[in-house]
């Protein structure tokens, strides 16, 4: 006879995944969208940093980091950068928390590991 899940026909479910994975592709996909300004890095994106933000952030944002970036004070601009991206990376973690993109990711890394 064969395995237990091949005689019970269900050879194809997956296993929970733990919290830890959720974590670990939750923060993957996080800092790629911080650093390359969408998910997946390559090809067509699945979540467009952009986009994202034209409907979730105030745009005055944007307007403050320019007249920062013009400025003499590189400090200030230096300052409001990490200000900034520790607001939007809280940002993408509330919105990401529990999405389709990070179960799916978490169960692709999974699955590799078995």
């Amino acid at each position: 006879m064969s395995t237990q899940n091949e005689a019970h026909g269900d050879e194809n479910t997956r296993r929970e995944l733990t919290e830890r994975e959720l974590e670990l592709a939750l923060e993957e996909i996080v800092e790629c969208v911080l650093e390359y300004g969408q998910w997946p890095r390559k090809g067509r994106a699945n979540f467009d940093l952009y986009d994202w933000l034209m409907e979730n952030r105030d745009p005055s944002y944007a307007w403050e980091m320019y007249l920062c970036s013009i400025s003499d004070n590189s400090q200030a601009l230096e300052n409001r950068i990490r200000r900034e991206r520790a607001s939007v990376e809280a940002m993408l973690i509330n919105h990401l928390t529990g999405s389709d993109l990070v179960s799916d990711l978490a169960n692709e890394r999974a699955s590799e590991d078995e």
